[in-house]
């Protein structure tokens, strides 16, 4: 298929960044990703993946210092004798985050 298009997008340097980075370790570029994505929304005829907003308390961390200081926390708590059953830890999150698991 003849590539004859010329998208000009904006995007945040970071959003770019943290993309390029997780593209290069897959072995795309952007223009491929892209690409591939437009063949997606052709194909399933629409966003290929469920567009809604985050969950009030959604777990999400914004970098590796975040995720490495949360499982610290969680250790630190663990070693001082703060703990929950499984039991309680799963009701949390089905409260917490609407889960039904």
């Amino acid at each position: 298929m003849t590539k004859n298009q010329i998208l000009h997008i904006r995007v945040n340097d970071e959003v770019k960044a943290r993309a390029e980075k997780t593209l290069e370790a897959l072995g795309l570029s952007i223009s491929e990703a892209v690409n591939m994505y437009l063949h997606q929304i052709s194909i399933v005829g629409g966003i290929p993946y469920e567009v809604r907003l985050p969950a009030p308390e959604s777990v999400t961390f914004k970098n590796e210092e975040e995720l490495v200081e949360m499982v610290m926390e969680g250790y630190r708590s663990m070693r001082e004798g703060r703990m929950i059953s499984g039991e309680e830890m799963f009701e949390e999150i089905r409260r917490k985050y609407g889960f039904s698991i």
